[in-house]
């Protein structure tokens, strides 16, 4: 098979979504690409198959000094701009959404939330080793009768005499099985509806009455480790609340705002990736006396994959500056993943369809993306409910 230059397919993804490339930035990319390529892709294949995460790759990572995102080095963090942090997420995604939410963790939902809110003490605690990788969290939102209307939740936290009592579930929890601590949401006015009287905590594994339970068989991202976590009567001290009793939902949507940007930003990596592996094989695979880039048919798809990358890349760039200049980016963040995530899904499709039979097998990335694509249509907002948020910026809420 005839390798397709990196320079070519560098070009097609175009400077104008993000600027001009720092130096440094340079060198983070192309050390992502090395480790992704050298050390870390060949441990996916076996993890796809089998439904873990390979416990391997969380020093790879840290010691490659790619983990730590935009927490400040004083918490543990590599204390990277908002830009940087995406690019090195859209490099690793390019082989594994997987890869993208693990690096996206400390300054994810957890991270964000606890940098935002929490006490000095809890930073201290919780936020450090989150930040420098020796600790992994998870952040409990969805519930089994609760996932897109969020405020409707269940799961209860009671005041008692040494803090707090919290029973319910929380559904489809990613790092459910890995996850050292998870950042937990409960209702803690029972006479409260809606987004009012939600209380944010930090749950620790191993605290009495709580307990994990791993999801299997998923479609896609299947070497992310997902489950339910369960309170019955579990026991937390006052200390482990964040934020303010009552306003615990604003944790939650800052939160959620900073997964969807991020989820953006591995789709771009997820479209790049689909494209490269399409555009290698297309020129490789000879069938009735020239290749396969030589149809017509197949160069519109590609056409296609190109204008659905460098819109989605656009988009989501666009939505990154504006929040890292303290602009109001949600309109913007939710058209950016919307866009990415159809668009990721059309683009793997074509991508699986002009590989035909090595398409559907595991063993290429078309394949993994091809999955991968259909549960990010789902987390952190599904096309449907997204669609709704962005028709409210102009008709107003009509729900």
């Amino acid at each position: 098979m005839t390798d397709v230059p990196t320079t070519k397919l560098s070009r097609i993804e175009s400077a104008a979504a993000t600027g001009p490339l720092s130096g440094e930035q340079e060198e983070l990319l192309e050390k992502a690409r090395a480790v992704v390529e050298e050390k870390i892709g060949p441990l996916l294949w076996e993890s796809e198959r089998n439904e873990y995460f390979p416990e391997e790759i969380v020093p790879i990572f840290a010691e490659a000094g790619l983990f730590g995102g935009t927490i400040p080095a004083e918490f543990g963090g590599l204390g990277w701009d908002l830009i940087t942090h995406m690019l090195v997420i859209e490099q690793v995604s390019k082989n594994s959404q997987v890869l993208g939410s693990y690096l996206a963790v400390p300054s994810g939902p957890v991270g964000a939330g606890l940098f935002k809110y929490g006490s000095q003490e809890q930073k201290e605690r919780w936020l450090r080793p989150l930040a420098d990788g020796t600790s992994l969290a998870g952040y409990g939102l969805t519930e089994p009768r609760s996932g897109t209307d969020a405020a409707n939740m269940i799961t209860r936290a009671e005041r008692s005499d040494d803090g707090w009592v919290l029973n319910g579930a929380k559904m489809w929890i990613d790092w459910a099985e890995m996850g050292d601590f998870f950042l937990i949401f409960a209702r803690t006015d029972p006479d409260s509806k809606g987004a009012k009287g939600i209380t944010s905590f930090v749950v620790e594994r191993g605290t009495e009455g709580f307990s994990t339970h791993p999801q299997k068989g998923k479609l896609g991202l299947r070497s992310l480790s997902v489950g339910e976590l369960r309170f019955e009567n579990a026991l937390l001290p006052d200390e482990n609340r964040v934020g303010e009793v009552g306003k615990g939902f604003r944790v939650a949507m800052g939160a959620l705002e900073d997964t969807r940007l991020q989820i953006a930003a591995r789709v771009c990596g997820g479209l790049a990736g689909c494209l490269e592996e399409t555009a290698q094989y297309a020129t490789g695979r000879e069938l009735f006396g020239k290749t396969l880039a030589g149809f017509q048919l197949t160069q519109s798809k590609v056409a296609d994959m190109i204008l659905a990358l460098e819109a989605a890349r656009s988009l989501t760039y666009q939505a990154a500056r504006a929040k890292a200049a303290g602009e109001e980016a949600t309109k913007a963040i939710i058209a950016a993943k919307l866009f990415a995530q159809e668009s990721y899904m059309r683009t793997s499709h074509d991508a699986v369809q002009i590989l035909g039979g090595r398409g559907i097998i595991d063993e290429t990335l078309v394949n993994r993306h091809y999955r991968d694509a259909k549960i990010t249509e789902l987390t952190g907002g599904s096309n449907e409910i997204l669609r709704l948020l962005l028709s409210e910026s102009v008709l107003g809420r009509q729900r």
